[in-house]
């Protein structure tokens, strides 16, 4: 996926967002598209001693999670903030107790000196108090419904002069999540990645100065040797991906919006669905594109008619009447612990033009075969219906090497006809066998030949079946 095309959506969310205080462009939800069920560890201060007062609750979402000040850290070190996810607690509070405090301290040093003996009382508090609020935080955990336990998350709130106040009011917290967001582009594993007086790869623009690791998505890891080209050394790595500090915040900008409103499922397979504007700074026709995937993402949810989300969508693109952008599809597996991302397959600058005839105007053609009207559906049920064109086709025939069939097909690559016939008599034998044995799903032999068929009048409309081999 082009650079260009994320560092455009991340300028459309910077204008958008141009009143935000620097810490607040690196603020993350802690989880994306759902509500977290923040559990608030609260202290208060009464004549400058802090005490433990108790555990209380918040829901955080899309429109408040940048007043908890969340941000996310590594697989290695864990959340880089004070507010958490849920997970081991003996963990999590240790590590606030040894390196969060700690941080937040030597940072006030610097630039608060008089804010230094609160934040140390703050900590020898939270020390003293470890074993209750241990104790009093995994009550209130276990208390929860089980949808709120995976979308758990807790954080530090102290009461000062009878207010309660959040972490993202205090300006060492701000200044320790924007100092991490910068620095996160050119310093990992104790590693600093620079480069001086060099060219952007993303804006092509000479700069002061660069850096080697502000890479939007974690395509892979250059932590181990043999994964950098910059002569196996990391603090070599901006020579292969230069980015400057302006791009690198657009692009992170750009990533956050991706993996909240353009992640998409297309028949159980994750990919990001990132829109691209034909001419370059036509923020008209990228605009457009995001709020028309709004648009759909709105129907989709709020309509009990449409079968298939996944060809609704393909549709609905193809639908679109004029070619002022373009579409990347970056099929891809998550990491879970990581979160890097292992790319299966890259379908880039697709036309709106490719999706009409892939999901309309050829499935329209073949659909319209007398073959396909009025096929029984079931052994027992008298139930009969139209056999349409759908991919889920695709992925039922080719599930071991979906990826490749797509790929062909969104790109005009001839399919070998003998292969295609070979897999056909796979299905039906394997669909044979367990009739015959009794077990599993069995489907109409009638229905599932005329799939067949359907499948390759697909293909053969399309002019993608090579029948000189």
């Amino acid at each position: 996926m082009q650079d260009r095309a994320i560092t455009d959506i991340g300028k459309l969310e910077f204008e958008k967002n141009v009143d935000l205080k620097p810490y607040e462009l690196f603020t993350q939800e802690p989880y994306p598209n759902k509500v977290c069920k923040m559990l608030l560890i609260e202290f208060q201060q009464n004549e400058e001693k802090i005490y433990f007062k108790g555990i209380d609750f918040q829901n955080v979402n899309e429109q408040n999670f940048s007043q908890y000040a969340y941000r996310k850290g590594s697989a290695r070190g864990g959340d880089i903030t004070f507010t958490t996810k849920f997970g081991d607690l003996d963990k999590k509070l240790n590590t606030l107790i040894n390196t969060q405090f700690p941080n937040l301290i030597e940072l006030s040093e610097k630039e608060e000196p008089e804010k230094v003996l609160f934040f140390k009382d703050w900590k020898n508090s939270f020390i003293e108090n470890h074993d209750i609020i241990k104790d009093e935080l995994q009550k209130a955990y276990d208390n929860q419904e089980k949808q709120d336990k995976l979308n758990s998350a807790f954080t530090l709130t102290i009461d000062i002069e009878g207010k309660r106040r959040l972490l993202s009011e205090f300006k060492m917290v701000q200044q320790l999540i924007a100092k991490n967001g910068i620095e996160g582009n050119y310093k990992k594993y104790n590693v600093i990645s620079k480069g001086k007086n060099k060219e952007c790869s993303v804006c092509h623009k000479p700069k002061p100065e660069v850096f080697g690791f502000g890479s939007p998505f974690k395509y892979s890891t250059v932590d181990k040797t043999g994964t950098v080209s910059g002569f196996f050394n990391q603090k070599n790595n901006w020579i292969n991906y230069p980015i400057c500090g302006s791009c690198a915040i657009e692009m992170e900008l750009g990533k956050n919006y991706i993996s909240k409103y353009l992640k998409k499922y297309f028949f159980g397979k994750s990919y990001y669905l990132v829109p691209k504007a034909v001419l370059p700074n036509d923020t008209e026709a990228l605009s457009n594109a995001l709020s028309l995937f709004n648009e759909i993402d709105y129907q989709i949810k709020n309509s009990e008619s449409i079968s298939s989300s996944e060809d609704f969508l393909m549709e609905r693109i193809g639908e679109i009447n004029n070619n002022v952008f373009t579409l990347n599809l970056l099929f891809f597996e998550e990491n879970q612990t990581t979160k890097a991302i292992k790319i299966k397959m890259m379908l880039e600058e697709i036309p709106p033009s490719r999706f009409r005839k892939l999901f309309i105007e050829v499935p329209k053609i073949v659909n319209n075969n007398p073959l396909f009207k009025n096929v029984d559906y079931h052994f027992k049920k008298k139930q009969k219906q139209d056999l349409r064109f759908s991919f889920r086709l695709i992925k039922q025939f080719f599930e071991d090497n979906f990826y490749e069939m797509t790929y062909k097909i969104f790109m005009g690559r001839k399919i070998n006809e003998k292969e295609l016939h070979k897999r056909f008599m796979t299905v039906i034998r394997a669909n044979y066998i367990k009739k015959a044995n009794n077990e599993g799903f069995v489907e109409n032999g009638d229905l599932l030949i005329a799939k067949c068929y359907l499948l390759q009048s697909y293909f053969a409309e399309l002019n993608l079946i090579n029948y000189g081999n």
